[in-house]
């Protein structure tokens, strides 16, 4: 049986007050055509997601878990919270924002699931909802999800589905979360069944994303650059600028210096794409460069991180459909060879061990195929991705190493 296990802190602190921040109206910079990012005087980055009544900022700024608490409180107007985290992350992080929290006047219970893959299922998702129910809960409440991907998509569909929806806010722990998946209000949760990766879930925007950069130093190294894979694939797509960070680094701690840059580059990006095609059908879809084989090489390692993480099979999808579609005469020369300077600087592979006819297999089952054929995104060079339509029958010719 899953654990999930919940943590009602007491505390009698005073309340703080909350750095406050006020945008000016000079520009930090703006990527391309993307969008213009815009500094407070407190140092807190924003970049605010039109999308109507679903619009809503992402908020960047080193040490914001530990101060974060008031905006939460303003933002949701709730009297109870429920931080959904994970093992780890609780005893780094947790109590901070708990702090936080209560010193905004806001009562707040910790709830712990496994750090864990299978941990994003309906099973654990009924656990929460006992222990939300048991807290007492609220309609006019909120969630915070307070670390990766998969606490990101468990809280998020809670959330979307606990009193037939209450809002919840994104606190993203990981380098991969910060810059991908807690953007967007794309939520899913895994079936036990054959083909059941993905199957389950739905679009529901948070209320906001906080983002503390300074969070990166305490991830493992292999972590860290799994995250930054997810950097270069969005450099790749998007902002060459960006790419090129990559490519004047030489060491982690060179890394660090510009991970806040880094950052605030992938967001906007995200962001972009997440205004653009919020539901993903369209667009958005070029942010899905290098999945279509990377994707395929996690199902047959069966999603096991000590095989390979998202972000290394991705740096193997990118690496290959981008060598292929060099020889096709579809990307410029050399940007191959670029891409794999980058990713191996990150220590990130190029190759699979998984074989042709098996891999193969596992790409004709990419729910991008519609009738005989599948979109996929390819560069034209570095900073271009566009989308492209093949027979599924030639994709086997972008699977070789």
């Amino acid at each position: 049986m899953t654990e999930v296990r919940a943590r009602r802190p007491v505390s009698t602190r005073k309340r703080g007050p909350f750095a406050p921040y006020r945008l000016l109206s000079s520009m930090m910079y703006n990527i391309g055509k993307l969008r213009v990012f815009e500094r407070g005087a407190s140092d807190m980055d924003k970049i605010h997601i039109n999308l109507g009544k679903d619009s809503y900022d992402i908020l960047i700024d080193t040490g914001l878990v530990r101060k974060a608490g008031p905006a939460i409180r303003d933002l949701t107007g709730a009297e109870k919270a429920a931080i959904i985290t994970e093992d780890g992350i609780d005893k780094l992080y947790g109590m901070s924002l708990v702090k936080s929290l209560e010193e905004a006047g806001v009562r707040t219970q910790m709830i712990v699931v496994p750090s864990s893959e299978k941990s994003r299922t309906l099973q654990v998702v009924r656990r929460v909802y006992g222990a939300l129910v048991d807290f007492g809960l609220g309609s006019s409440d909120t969630l915070i999800a307070l670390g990766g991907r998969v606490v990101g998509d468990i809280t998020g569909f809670t959330a979307a589905t606990y009193h037939r929806g209450i809002s919840y806010v994104q606190f993203p722990t990981s380098v991969l979360s910060q810059i991908g998946s807690s953007i967007g209000g794309k939520v899913t949760l895994d079936l036990d069944i054959p083909a059941g990766k993905n199957v389950v879930g739905t679009f529901y925007q948070p209320k906001a994303v906080f983002v503390d950069p300074g969070m990166a130093k305490t991830l493992p190294r292999r972590y860290f650059h799994n995250g930054l894979g997810e950097a270069v694939k969005l450099g790749c797509v998007a902002d060459k600028a960006l790419f090129e960070l990559f490519e004047q680094v030489s060491s982690d701690m060179d890394i660090y210096r510009v991970l806040p840059e880094i950052i605030r580059r992938c967001c906007a990006i995200k962001a972009h794409y997440v205004e653009i095609d919020p539901f993903s059908k369209g667009e958005r879809r070029i942010l899905d460069f290098g999945h279509t084989i990377g994707g395929a090489i996690e199902r047959c390692l069966r999603y096991n991180d000590a095989e390979i993480t998202h972000g290394e099979a991705t740096a193997i999808g990118m690496y290959l459909i981008t060598r292929r579609s060099e020889l096709e005469g579809l990307t410029k020369r050399g940007t191959t060879s670029r891409l794999e300077y980058v990713l191996k600087s990150l220590s990130l592979p190029v190759s699979t061990t998984v074989p042709y006819d098996i891999l193969y297999e596992a790409v004709k089952h990419d729910k991008k195929i519609k009738g005989d054929v599948i979109q996929i995104t390819l560069i034209k060079e570095i900073g271009k991705g566009f989308l492209y339509t093949l027979p599924v029958k030639e994709i086997g010719q972008f699977l070789k190493s």
